[in-house]
């Protein structure tokens, strides 16, 4: 019996690949949006949207905010989030980004039914600077005022 040599037909030649460039531009496309998914998720878009993420669970509002004699006055409503938004600290930045403390009442609470809400923050400022306050939460949220002049 002689050796058979198997070949192939040429059906199997005529059967072409995807263009080469073409198979670069999807492995491109795939990368691209796999960095996507990577950047939104590491950034927190993605549990803001889901609602798993603190910020996505509280909104609020400083409409603004005034400076007297040893204290500052905010004026701050809640925006959503479900429950009142607790408000257990301030922090008072000056136009060079040096903070000052201040110091909130305790159990600041700003209700759900989305009234402006007044809250002293007493703090020492100098007079004819300008200030920010940063009112934060125990959640991890911050919010941010208006800038002021000190009397």
């Amino acid at each position: 019996m002689k050796n058979k040599r198997i070949t192939h037909s040429k059906s199997f030649r005529s059967i072409k690949a995807i263009s080469p460039i073409f198979a670069t531009l999807i492995l491109i496309a795939i990368a691209v949006i796999a960095g996507i998914v990577v950047y939104m998720f590491t950034s927190g878009t993605l549990a803001t949207m889901t609602q798993g993420g603190i910020t996505g669970q509280e909104k609020a509002a400083i409409q603004g905010a005034s400076a007297g004699s040893g204290q500052v006055t905010i004026y701050a409503m809640y925006v959503s989030g479900g429950n009142p938004i607790t408000i257990n600290g301030a922090l008072i930045n000056d136009a060079n980004g040096t903070t000052v403390s201040g110091t909130v009442p305790a159990n600041t609470v700003l209700p759900t039914t989305g009234a402006l809400t007044t809250i002293v923050v007493t703090a020492s400022l100098s007079s004819g600077h300008t200030y920010t306050c940063i009112l934060t939460t125990p959640k991890g949220g911050s919010f941010v005022s208006p800038s002021f002049i000190a009397p």
